[in-house]
């Protein structure tokens, strides 16, 4: 948290409005609620009870506790992984009686059931900033909210930036539309998790448009997943995964690259006599953990450990090479990535090889942490709400 304090001398948070309004994006209003920040609480505990909240108490004076926030789904135009027109949903957080202190795109982590998505909860997690007094935009992303009937396309960097991006382009939109304000030409992105690989593909995908109406001036990326190959690899040698999302994500590598994998060479045990119900995408992270047991030698296939491997774990690793950051792109962006050690869930070398990638070009800093996947989550989130509050 001093690391964060200390580099806010050298940035600041523009509110520049902008001259041109994107167009064609917004599709509808879903519905709207208002919520108080005790009801947000209530919903972080359910969610992840393996939390210590303990520590929120040393900035809770940086919340409005009695402030309350509208929250309202849009559905809007973007396409899925292959390329095809599809609707997405999202949700818009705003303060309630007083004026927004600017922008924060927050992607959302990496929800294991398609029946979580912002526009299906409202509020949820991501919508902490709004009580901070920001303006916060949540894309479901494909798989959730309204487009739950297709598989969730799990951190498929280059799609998940362009669907970010549409649902920012679908907010500005909805502002222009409904409530004749204009949101600010500025804005941070702040992700964690799932979440973190969402914020670092919204920035790459802004960065390499030729031109956009908004730009980006603080990246906040956590535990994030960079380059999903070498994430297998780490967890390969583990032999053991905290977050249970890998049979999720090799059932969606499967669909969306059309891999036609024969599951019996891919999977062993309970997971492949039950994986059609276990992995229909209707279980949150806790039911997906009493199914599936964090050692993946009880679940995947021995050849999967193997220097040899089989065919279908092949068209697997390949796949997943076509999904990383570890390509060169340019940014004016200052990037925050913050990462516990200790995490059992994402392994840290993603982020500490993402550092080492843009240490020479850019304006990047990294914080190393210790508490685990979730704990550190808390102190990340924590250190972003400071950073972004002060400046």
């Amino acid at each position: 948290m001093a690391t964060f304090l200390l580099l806010i001398l050298v940035s600041c948070n523009k509110m520049d409005q902008i001259a041109v309004q994107p167009e064609g994006y917004l599709e509808s209003v879903l519905r709207s609620q208002e919520f108080s920040m005790y009801e947000m609480i209530e919903l972080t505990i359910r969610d992840f009870p393996e939390l210590d909240l303990t520590m929120l108490k040393s900035v809770t004076d940086l919340f409005h506790l009695d402030m309350r926030v509208k929250v309202t789904a849009i559905s809007y135009h973007t396409v899925n992984p292959k390329g095809n027109p599809v609707l997405a949903s999202g949700i818009i957080v705003q303060p309630l009686g007083m004026a927004s202190r600017g922008v924060i795109h927050v992607p959302p982590t990496t929800p294991l059931s398609s029946l979580e998505g912002g526009s299906d909860l409202l509020i949820i997690t991501e919508g902490v900033f709004a009580f901070l007094g920001f303006t916060v935009i949540i894309p479901d992303l494909i798989g959730s909210g309204i487009s739950a009937d297709l598989p969730q396309p799990f951190l498929f960097m280059d799609n998940t930036g362009r669907v970010c991006y549409d649902m920012h382009m679908a907010a500005m939109e909805y502002f222009e539309r409904y409530t004749q304000e204009r949101l600010p030409s500025h804005m941070n992105i702040v992700g964690y998790s799932g979440g973190a690989t969402g914020a670092v593909a919204l920035l790459r995908y802004i960065d390499c448009l030729a031109s956009s109406p908004v730009k980006v001036t603080n990246l906040f990326a956590g535990g994030g997943v960079y380059d999903m190959q070498s994430t297998f690899q780490v967890l390969k040698e583990r032999r053991y995964a905290e977050y249970p999302l890998a049979p999720l994500l090799i059932a969606s590598l499967d669909y969306w690259h059309d891999l036609d994998l024969d599951y019996s060479k891919v999977f062993t045990g309970s997971l492949l006599e039950n994986m059609d119900d276990w992995l229909d995408g209707t279980r949150n992270a806790q039911q997906m953990r009493e199914l599936i047991d964090p050692h993946l030698d009880t679940y995947m296939h021995p050849d999967f450990f193997t220097p040899e491997r089989n065919a279908e774990i092949i068209k697997i690793e390949n796949a997943l090479s076509s999904h990383t950051f570890f390509k060169d792109w340019n940014t004016n962006t200052h990037i925050f990535l913050g990462h516990a050690i200790d995490d059992l869930s994402v392994p840290f070398l993603e982020t500490q090889a993402l550092y080492n990638m843009l240490k020479s070009k850019f304006h990047v800093s990294l914080i190393r942490g210790t508490g685990g996947h979730y704990d550190y989550g808390i102190h990340f989130f924590i250190s972003a709400c400071l950073y972004l509050t002060i400046n």
